[in-house]
């Protein structure tokens, strides 16, 4: 692999656009000075809306913000809300395109109840509604894919929730110190070479079916990982949680008919010891059923620093497993056909 051969390949610029996740973050920041943030309401509970590449950066806020407020933070991917929902409930509703079809349900049900939603997006009818209807809003960039606007949609949740009280500062001091961080990664995995962990990773994930085992703290990193891998290198993988993965899906390795699989396992040095042991037990038990394993840790740092790094390491995974499938990662053409065929 070289940089000519990918940049035959990715003729619509993904590598760039991988490689500035750290000044998507850095942007993130200015994004949110300039825009008019005005919500004062109390609130009991926090309720996402969104789908695909616009809903990740919910459940990354989610499991950063686990153990730093009380408030119930739910991701909503569905054309319905809960009914749970209230005039106490924060409503945010996120959409890249502004034109996602569950997530217009979801708004259209929200304003039913009389409850004015907060509206990130970068266009389309959503932020159009929220305009008209001044609704508290926060505009994205435009033109790039859904997916790859990760660093926007995870950052200004974080620093719209700081703005309105609910976040305290050190989680958004942690958040501004992980940007030189991925910059540093940002150099490091865009130098193609045989070195470069993630085309290494890749060479071997393009082979093979992956298996991607997560803990409550790095459940997310294997959900991004699967879609990247779907969106990105056009291949299925899957992936579960620990604990519950020992009491169910374990037993499935005895009369699986799959034989080119790999197992990744994710995890983190705050988790659980038993479920660090349940790992290490684990991938024991599963040698015989599938030899090739991988292990990923980040250590030091905060919680969001480690998982901006995992998540921005898969990432590349992702990338440089469609050069080895020699596709262009941006098109998602079944995805576009199933939207037409849809209205």
């Amino acid at each position: 692999m070289n940089k000519n051969i990918i940049d035959n390949i990715d003729t619509d610029g993904m590598f760039n656009i991988i490689a500035d996740l750290y000044k998507h973050i850095e942007h993130s920041f200015d994004i949110i000075k300039t825009s008019d943030i005005n919500y004062n309401s109390n609130v009991d509970n926090i309720l996402i809306c969104g789908m695909g590449g616009s809903a990740i950066g919910g459940d990354f806020v989610k499991t950063v913000l686990d153990k730093k407020i009380s408030l119930p933070i739910c991701v909503n991917r569905q054309y319905c809300i809960p009914k749970w929902v209230n005039k106490n409930t924060l409503v945010i509703i996120c959409s890249y395109s502004g034109n996602t079809e569950e997530t217009i349900s979801s708004l259209i049900e929200v304003e039913k109840l009389g409850v004015k939603p907060v509206i990130i997006s970068s266009g389309g009818k959503i932020l159009d509604t929220a305009i008209n209807n001044k609704y508290t809003y926060i505009k994205m960039p435009q033109d790039i894919q859904p997916r790859a606007a990760f660093g926007y949609s995870s950052s200004l949740l974080l620093l719209f929730l700081n703005k309105i009280g609910l976040v305290d500062n050190n989680i958004i001091e942690h958040l501004y110190s992980a940007i030189d961080e991925i910059k540093k990664m940002s150099i490091i995995y865009s130098d193609v070479n045989d070195d470069n962990l993630a085309i290494r990773l890749a060479s071997k994930v393009v082979k093979s079916y992956p298996i991607i085992y997560g803990t409550k703290s790095t459940n997310v990193v294997g959900l991004r990982f699967r879609c990247q891998l779907a969106e990105n290198t056009k291949i299925l993988s899957s992936h579960y949680i620990l604990p519950e993965q020992n009491h169910n899906e374990i037993e499935g390795f005895q009369k699986s008919c799959i034989d080119d699989c790999i197992l990744i396992w994710l995890y983190d040095e705050d988790d659980d010891d038993r479920n660090i042991k349940r790992i290490k037990v684990t991938s024991e038990i599963l040698k015989n059923s599938c030899e090739d394993q991988y292990f990923y840790k980040e250590s030091g740092g905060t919680l969001i620093s480690r998982l901006l790094k995992l998540i921005y390491f898969f990432d590349w995974v992702s990338f440089y497993g469609s050069i080895y499938n020699k596709i262009n990662p941006t098109p998602v053409n079944k995805i576009l056909e199933l939207k037409r065929l849809m209205k």
